[in-house]
């Protein structure tokens, strides 16, 4: 990479991490280009330089979220443990990225939709959607390599499979995330307990042992509650 390019990527990287922090903050419909090149501590021209649009920095930092969620998923479903071992580190992959990446992750999983314009931010859009497909690619291959060994029991197709432990995996953390005081108050758990018992729950459905005792299920490794030990927690 010539010095040049270097500067570019630099400058580039300045503002998406600015950008970001915004869209965590504010919101992304709320946020303006005047704030992010006030964050960044560029002038707008200077922004402007390197992209075109607010739309056009959401899609990059999507695009750069996807493709780190893409390459820890391949390292945990690849890892020579075994299957539910790989569950674990999945899941924990997942929760890491959402506390990481939100913005990322809520367009991955269709919570955020992803916009729409120029010619240039419908490219960036193709490339999301190539990365994301990738992603379930791979984890349905990985659930099928769980049939294989006879931990998963689902009779549904793996890509439908793949697709409802996103949206049953999204909801927990969401849940977990938005409303830890009152699990915390209701419950008696944490939000580590939480989502340790959620990944457990979706498992058991996958396992087909929701008839056999479901949570009374220990977890992987000798601490029922170190599932997500480890994940950073976002804090506000």
């Amino acid at each position: 990479m010539s010095k040049k390019q270097a500067l570019t990527e630099f400058h580039r990287g300045s503002i998406l991490a600015a950008a970001e922090r915004l869209f965590t903050e504010k919101g992304t419909e709320k946020t303006t280009m005047d704030d992010i090149a006030r964050e960044a501590e560029y002038s707008k021209a200077t922004l402007y330089v390197y992209f075109q649009s607010k739309e056009e920095i959401i899609n990059a930092i999507l695009l750069s979220g996807l493709v780190l969620l893409r390459k820890k998923l391949h390292e945990a479903i690849e890892s020579p443990a075994g299957w539910l071992e790989r569950y674990d580190a999945v899941c924990r992959v997942i929760v890491r990225f959402y506390d990481e990446n939100p913005t990322a992750y809520d367009a991955a999983t269709g919570v955020m939709p992803l916009p729409g314009a120029s010619e240039e931010v419908q490219k960036g859009q193709a490339d999301i959607i190539r990365v994301a497909g990738e992603i379930d690619q791979e984890m349905a291959a990985f659930l099928v390599s769980g049939t294989e060994e006879g931990v998963v029991r689902s009779k549904l197709p793996p890509m439908e499979t793949v697709m409802l432990f996103w949206a049953a995996l999204s909801g927990i953390i969401h849940m977990a995330e938005f409303r830890e005081e009152f699990l915390k108050k209701t419950l008696g758990v944490t939000r580590e307990e939480y989502l340790s018992h959620g990944a457990r729950l979706l498992l058991d459905a996958l396992s087909g042992d929701s008839q056999k005792g479901g949570l009374g299920r220990p977890l992987v490794g000798p601490n029922r509650f170190s599932f997500f030990r480890g994940c950073p927690l976002r804090t506000y």
